[in-house]
């Protein structure tokens, strides 16, 4: 081989042994936090009873009976519940026959119906909201809870021997 020689330099086409490079585990997935978890229920659902969960909730299908969510309920369109729902947040785009029991904040979002009633921190309405029923706003443990009586003054009959 010289450098000004009359021959093309030809390159070597062996395969040149590549150095073992170390195998890459991928990262472990975190862990999810409680809010992250998310329940669906599809559209053409239809679920009968009580459900509770830890995480968030999506609505797309009917449930018939109480939701309880620790975190965040959305409805969408196609969504309706046909009982009560207690949660922390919610988002509401479909039909509710129950009651609403919002801890923070509940968003009713256009095309929305409620029948029944609201007891919430804060509450959003869209414009094309249809909503029957009374609304409790601020602690809505407080206001849901019922209202003691007080006693009422002794009148007539005592228990004093003395008395006429």
């Amino acid at each position: 081989m010289s450098i000004f020689g009359s021959r093309p330099e030809q390159k070597d086409t062996t395969a040149q042994p590549q150095p073992a490079q170390p195998a890459t585990q991928p990262a472990p997935a975190p862990a999810p936090v409680a809010s992250s978890r998310l329940t669906v229920i599809s559209e053409g659902t239809l679920l009968e009873g009580q459900l509770r969960v830890d995480g968030d909730l999506r609505v797309e299908g009917l449930v018939k009976g109480t939701v309880t969510s620790k975190g965040k309920v959305t409805m969408l369109k196609t969504g309706r519940v046909d009982g009560d729902i207690i949660c922390q947040h919610a988002e509401i785009s479909g039909l509710v026959n129950g009651k609403l029991k919002v801890q923070d904040v509940l968003m009713l979002k256009a095309g929305a119906l409620v029948e029944g009633d609201i007891h919430t921190g804060k509450l959003v309405i869209e414009n094309g909201v249809k909503f029957n029923g009374n609304c409790v706003m601020g602690n809505p443990t407080a206001a849901a809870a019922p209202t003691p009586t007080p006693p009422k003054p002794a009148t007539g009959n005592t228990l004093d021997p003395n008395a006429k």
